[in-house]
């Protein structure tokens, strides 16, 4: 019966129309990768008679893939919801922050079984232009750590990494995980401060799950009191800025938005004026500092003298601690 499961399980991952190498296939299977040898013989005696077979295709991009999609009845789908689940696969599985790609690509292949695609590879071409340096592996542990946690009410001891690259260690009571600028974090009680912290997982260098420690959520936490529409609310004061912006960042700041409240509007010159709410003024430096000289800072004014004093240390080899 387990090997009857197993071979239908291989015919809906292949059926996505991908070619997937024997030991892909053994992972997704959690199975050894002779029996995926046997399956593909199993699956091809029955294609015989159902119009189906799978193909070996050599090579160094090869592996195992049907000669073509077999309609599996299941779920009714529109084109353009077909459109969304294939591309949006695509894009998940591209992302090293995404932490459960396997488990994920192991439900699409369920679900985009179910019906047959114009185009057999879903790989669409999407970089991360400044990836995590933490392995995909090493986040997922932290993660699944903290989410039992969570679930538990178990308090967790970490050595986390600061902004000033000291490490110290705290015990913490995690209450809610959340990804925030492509980067996962966790909120709780953190028992060096007494009070609300937000930590981000690749910081995390040591943790240690204290089973035997429980915890209470704190009755006046409320999610709303941490989190808007614009991610963390108590991530520093905010800041009205104007900036003026000129060749190509004229046009680019119109692509995105910066902050709360933001306007961008053409002048005659061809350049662009740039209003928003922004906050952290270590974090607005940085962002102002990007554009270099294709950007005039034109409010307010603590920030165009802080940015001149920044740039005479940058120039000069100037660090203060």
């Amino acid at each position: 019966m387990e090997k009857a499961a197993k071979c239908i399980k291989m015919l809906r991952i292949l059926n996505t129309g991908r070619i997937y190498k024997v030991k892909e296939l053994a992972d997704l299977l959690e199975t050894k990768e002779r029996n995926v040898i046997d399956y593909k013989e199993e699956l091809n005696f029955l294609g015989d008679e159902e119009g189906f077979h799978i193909v070996g295709i050599p090579g160094k991009f090869g592996g195992y893939q049907l000669n073509h999609t077999y309609p599996i009845p299941g779920l009714k789908f529109t084109s353009n919801e077909k459109k969304a689940l294939t591309e949006g696969l695509g894009y998940l599985l591209k992302r090293n922050d995404f932490l459960y790609s396997k488990d994920y690509q192991s439900a699409m292949s369920k679900v985009l079984s179910a019906f047959e695609h114009e185009s057999r590879e879903v790989d669409p071409l999407i970089y991360n232009r400044f990836p995590l340096a933490m392995p995909s592996e090493e986040l997922e542990t932290r993660y699944k750590a903290i989410e039992l946690c969570i679930v538990k009410h178990t308090k967790i001891q970490i050595d986390y990494l600061s902004l000033k690259n000291e490490v110290t260690t705290r015990v913490f009571h995690p209450y809610k995980l959340f990804m925030y600028n492509n980067s996962w974090y966790a909120i709780g009680f953190d028992e060096k401060s007494s009070d609300i912290r937000y930590f981000k997982l690749n910081r995390i260098e040591k943790y240690t799950v204290l089973t035997q420690q429980k915890f209470r959520k704190l009755l006046y936490y409320k999610d709303s009191d941490y989190f808007d529409e614009n991610g963390m609310k108590q991530n520093g004061e905010w800041y009205r800025i104007k900036l003026q912006l000129f060749d190509q960042y004229a046009m680019l700041v119109k692509e995105r938005v910066y902050g709360k409240n933001q306007t961008v509007g053409a002048l005659e010159d061809g350049s662009s004026i740039l209003t928003c709410e922004m906050q952290n003024k270590e974090n607005i430096k940085v962002f102002v500092l990007g554009f270099g000289e294709h950007c005039k800072v034109l409010e307010p004014e603590w920030l165009r003298e802080e940015l001149v004093g920044t740039l005479i240390k940058m120039t000069q080899g100037i660090h203060e601690v």
